[in-house]
């Protein structure tokens, strides 16, 4: 499967235009990650956009608790098709959560900094592409609210 296909069938890519892909695709990769890797950590600066085009991928959040040593809870997990890392595109650009590879993972990177550039200019992509990520980002957040709720009742 190409690149520009593997981002047509993801819904945050999915409402564009074949011309719009065909610019994106210049400025994404093929990346390869066994299982048990870590695509991105909590904190730091987001460089990349990701879609999944196999393996899955756990979504991390690192939870204090009482002996103040942390401990990583999944808020979600992510499979085919899917986009994650949507911090690259909004400030401050550093990733909300942890990306661990639960089997051997290939993805498509869009690099962060030349998609910011074209949605600045092309304000139609900008729209159509953001339109549909912010219901990626209520999705984790609510996925994330979950887990929040769920480890409070086992707490009291």
């Amino acid at each position: 499967m190409t690149m520009k296909n593997a981002l047509k069938e993801c819904g945050v890519f999915c409402t564009l235009g074949n011309a719009d892909l065909d610019q994106i695709e210049k400025f994404s990769s093929v990346e390869d990650y066994q299982a048990g890797a870590t695509i991105f950590t909590e904190g730091t600066s987001s460089q990349k956009l990701y879609v999944l085009q196999s393996g899955k991928v756990a979504l991390q959040m690192q939870l204090p608790n009482q002996s103040r040593v942390g401990r990583r809870v999944s808020v979600d997990i992510v499979t085919r098709n899917e986009a994650f890392g949507w911090s690259a595109l909004v400030e401050p650009h550093l990733y909300t959560l942890m990306a661990v590879c639960l089997e051997p993972t290939r993805v498509v990177a869009v690099d962060a900094g030349k998609l910011r550039s074209l949605l600045d200019e092309d304000k139609r992509v900008g729209y159509e592409l953001l339109k549909r990520l912010i219901g990626v980002v209520a999705s984790r957040l609510e996925e994330t609210r979950h887990v929040l709720i769920s480890e409070r009742l086992m707490v009291v």
